[in-house]
């Protein structure tokens, strides 16, 4: 039997049946409430980097997974868009997570051309390191933005003037060149969020003013500010890691992490550091593991079934890991028995977990027979000195626009 596939739509996901289930449900819960469907969050858990100078351009290109220029421009003229992308170690493994962004209002101020990147805020001072470390004889400048020199915000159902209200999802690709939303004088700056269909918007403001100071029509910026949990619960309900508490610092791979379903590698611009085991997964392998939304869920309830729809319960209380966790089949043994997948963070009843896609999911890869999950109960296992207070439970679900990436062979 197929199993159901998550909802592409957040309204969607707040009318799914919540299930029943005997972990802690309080009136006055301290999980965050279910995120609208418009509004806008000051992203505090995200810092910024400036980098500036003649070869700011030249010295990313061979540092970071992304096209820094339009590929299909024969002029090679540089993106005047933000865009998603990663830095990698030499073995191809995962540094940071990263938007990076043409430095706002440069060009019109005279000032050097550059690019502003924002990164995990707890990880500034190693990427700082790490682009030291390469800077070598380059023309560049590098500096991290002081407490409140900017603000970053994430914004959804976003209706830019000139622009449609339901622009399709991955617009700003590498292909299209499609032009700034922002003037060439603006001292703001922003992107597309392509890791999701219908994430929003990222915006890059000046200073530590309300969005509101720059937006006070709310035809251009919809909804009210809520709290960085609702954003983090957004997140998990779309499927998409964020930072290196979920995207593990020198251990995890860009296909893992969806990078490239979220347009955030170029696999034709050229040599990089860490792209030569990207781009031989890409080509000749099979991405066998996947960062997914999960479901939690008390498996000690007796007659307790795994939740046949993936929804969110701010009242659902459980006693969640500090950090990673495996999953492994209930019922097998803890060490003997082959792990799951990782879990890596979560919010009340939701979170994401690194999934071993054939076991976890009955998603088919390279024509394989596909798994048959509903079979099974999957569960937390936890270190045995840690006290675990619940039995609880786990629950993979698959995005369809994740699906419809692999069964086209490309992320398979």
């Amino acid at each position: 039997m197929m199993r159901p596939r998550l909802s592409d739509c957040s309204r969607c996901l707040a009318r799914s049946r919540l299930f029943s289930t005997t972990a802690q449900r309080t009136e006055q819960s301290q999980n965050p409430p279910f995120p609208p469907m418009e509004g806008y969050a000051r992203l505090t858990n995200r810092g910024l980097i400036s980098i500036t100078g003649a070869d700011s351009t030249t010295f990313l290109q061979g540092l970071t997974t992304q096209n820094m220029l339009v590929a299909s421009d024969r002029n090679r003229s540089l993106r005047s868009t933000g865009t998603y992308a990663a830095f990698l170690n030499s073995q191809g493994r995962v540094l940071n997570d990263a938007f990076i962004y043409p430095l706002p209002g440069a060009e019109a101020q005279g000032a050097e051309s550059g690019w502003l990147v924002e990164v995990d805020k707890n990880q500034i001072p190693a990427l700082l390191k790490h682009l030291k470390k390469h800077k070598l004889r380059a023309k560049l400048k590098l500096r991290a933005l002081e407490e409140g020199e900017r603000t970053v915000w994430s914004s959804w159902n976003l209706s830019w003037k000139n622009h449609a209200k339901s622009q399709p999802w991955a617009v700003y690709t590498r292909e299209t060149g499609f032009p700034s939303l922002f003037e060439p004088t603006s001292e703001m700056t922003g992107c597309m969020d392509n890791r999701a269909p219908g994430l929003g918007s990222r915006i890059i403001t000046p200073g530590s003013d309300e969005l509101r100071t720059y937006y006070p029509d709310k035809s251009h910026v919809r909804g009210d500010e809520v709290q960085l949990d609702s954003y983090t619960v957004r997140r998990f309900l779309h499927g998409v890691p964020e930072g290196q508490a979920e995207i593990i610092s020198g251990t995890a791979l860009p296909l893992q992490c969806n990078m490239d379903m979220a347009d955030g590698i170029d696999f034709r611009k050229g040599c990089y550091v860490g792209q030569e085991l990207t781009i031989r997964t890409h080509h000749r392998g099979v991405t066998r593991k996947r960062i997914l939304p999960v479901q939690l869920y008390d498996l000690g309830q007796e007659g307790q079934n795994a939740p046949e729809l993936f929804a969110y319960d701010p009242s659902f209380q459980l006693t969640l890991p500090s950090g990673e966790a495996d999953i492994v089949k209930d019922g097998a043994a803890t060490r003997r028995g082959r792990s799951a997948g990782t879990f890596l963070n979560g919010i009340g009843n939701i979170g994401l977990a690194l999934c071993r896609l054939e076991v976890m999911t009955d998603v088919a890869l390279m024509g394989e027979d596909p798994a048959h999950p509903d079979e099974h109960h999957f569960k937390l296992s936890w270190a045995p000195e840690v006290e675990q207070p619940n039995e609880i439970g786990v629950r993979a679900f698959v995005p369809s626009w994740l699906r419809e990436f692999i069964s086209k062979g490309r992320g398979g």
